[in-house]
């Protein structure tokens, strides 16, 4: 079955997403088994899992990138305006920086002189402001990847998909965009899913966190973190408890506490 895209409702800015009975397969190999899953217009959902459970599948499901081989995914809201955050940057190596960020801005025929300054703004937002006019090559693998997440926001996306995004940045770099990310949506509503391994992240970044079982890959738990809001303690105890309950979920038994 295909990947539904619901007409766009003129009152809702970010999109909402319903996975019903979701399966997928490659081959013989079934990645994703019966996943149903409701995220709100505006809601930040965390997958994390271990290897293999399925969660890139998932979201290239949610992209649409993969038709699955049963169930459905509908998207509501203002699409099809969807911005997708790999682990690898698929930047164009002969323009800048700035060039490559105000890309899909041109491809959308936003008018040269808004989309250099849309793309500016987002950059220098990233802590890149002083490398608008290097090139890929000249930058380092955490240099990119803050571009390509530039190039991701500048079209301001309904809904925002990320898939380890920020696994070759620095811990302080890190922190930086995730303060970013929840900026801007809070500023425009985006519905944002990040597939994580990293369940602290998950923790300080998430409206919940959905943990998925290994292959195949299925929702074994839901965790609501709005009783816990922004910004978080991570070392509180009951995020610390919460932390240790994520790990179980995965199978983890060795104790977490005192080092998040």
């Amino acid at each position: 079955m295909t990947t539904v895209v619901a007409p766009a409702a003129p009152d809702v800015r970010g999109g909402s997403i319903a996975i019903r009975g979701l399966g997928h397969a490659f081959g013989t190999v079934e990645a994703l088994r019966d996943v149903d899953l409701d995220i709100a217009a505006g809601e930040f959902v965390s997958f994390v899992g271990t290897s293999g459970c399925g969660k890139s599948t998932l979201l290239n499901v949610i992209a649409g990138l993969l038709t699955p081989t049963s169930g459905t995914v509908t998207i509501s809201g203002a699409l099809p305006r969807r911005a997708y955050i790999t682990q690898d940057d698929r930047l164009l190596a002969w323009r800048t920086a700035l060039q490559n960020v105000a890309f899909p801005l041109e491809l959308h025929g936003v008018p040269k002189r808004e989309r250099l300054e849309r793309a500016r703004e987002l950059l220098a937002r990233v802590g890149l402001a002083d490398a608008v006019d290097r090139r890929p090559h000249e930058l380092s693998g955490g240099m990119r990847q803050r571009v390509s997440i530039a190039q991701a926001l500048v079209y301001r996306p309904a809904v925002l998909l990320m898939d380890e995004p920020f696994g070759a940045l620095d811990a302080w770099t890190r922190e930086a965009l995730h303060e970013v990310l929840l900026d801007v949506r809070a500023e425009l509503g985006t519905t944002t899913v990040l597939v994580t391994h990293d369940v602290y992240e998950a923790l300080s970044l998430s409206d919940r966190v959905v943990t998925l079982a290994p292959r195949p890959g299925r929702v074994l738990r839901d965790h609501s973190l709005r009783d816990h809001p922004s910004p978080r303690d991570l070392r509180s105890a009951a995020l610390l408890d919460l932390h240790e309950t994520i790990r179980a979920d995965l199978g983890f038994t060795h104790s977490t506490k005192d080092t998040p």
